[in-house]
């Protein structure tokens, strides 16, 4: 059986959870990373990570001055799975609108990217198909944004076995954050862009550009099956 003790401070109060049972151990934690706030408002998405326990949830509570979010993990005593990434959403009663989007365990608040902005591609190459941003490879060019400033990452995965590798990745950031090195010149939709080639025939690259709002990149995996006309194709696409 589960039981909930209040617990004060920071000037708000902060429900710990502890179970009773010697098999599991349920808590919260403070939500470490972004969250993209849907469209409508009405539903949150946070990317996490996990190991030796389940699958952890999203805590929301909510009330008509903000949403207090934190991430519940659930450990279970004796069982260590290799854990994994994924991204977790929670949905919300009514639209977040104007309230603050706090977190429940620091009274801090969170930093959100607004999906209302979030550009989507038009085109994509053949086989490509969505994929967790946060379980495609890491790629070293990508552009450093600063944690503190909203973005959101969108994966693709080559959906063949020839090539399991092979990955895409869009990130869109607010703010300009546009290095001047790189091959160019080359534009997109009019604005100059950064085309970095770490080999040009294998891969990774990425297309880096600015439209006065946000900062955008496309960046490949290896090996990369994307010429960079393709990456310009992708990038004039995003609506």
């Amino acid at each position: 059986m589960i039981t909930a003790a209040s617990i004060s401070g920071a000037g708000l109060a902060v429900t710990a959870w502890a179970s009773q049972s010697s098999d599991s151990d349920v808590y919260e934690s403070a939500i470490q990373g972004q969250l993209l706030v849907s469209a409508d408002g009405q539903t949150i998405t946070f990317t996490a990570g996990w190991s030796c326990e389940r699958k952890p949830e999203l805590a929301v509570r909510e009330s008509s001055q903000s949403v207090k979010v934190s991430l519940r993990h659930k450990k279970l005593s004796g069982l260590c799975d290799p854990g994994g990434y994924a991204r977790i959403t929670a949905h919300l009663h009514s639209p977040l609108g104007t309230k603050s989007l706090v977190d429940a365990t620091t009274g801090g608040a969170i930093v959100h990217f607004d999906g209302r902005n979030l550009a989507q591609p038009t085109y994509l190459p053949d086989h490509y198909q969505p994929f967790s941003a946060d379980e495609v490879a890491q790629l070293p060019s990508l552009p450093p944004f600063p944690a503190d400033v909203p973005n959101w990452a969108t994966g693709y995965r080559y959906a063949s076995d020839t090539h399991p590798g092979s990955s895409l990745l869009i990130r869109q950031a607010r703010g300009t954050f546009v290095e001047s090195t790189g091959q160019g010149p080359t534009m997109v939709n009019g604005h100059p862009a950064v085309l970095s080639n770490a080999d040009p025939k294998l891969g990774p690259r990425t297309l880096t550009w600015a439209d006065g709002t946000f900062t955008y990149s496309i960046s490949t995996g290896t090996p990369s099956l994307l010429s960079d006309q393709d990456l310009i194709r992708i990038a004039e696409g995003l609506k």
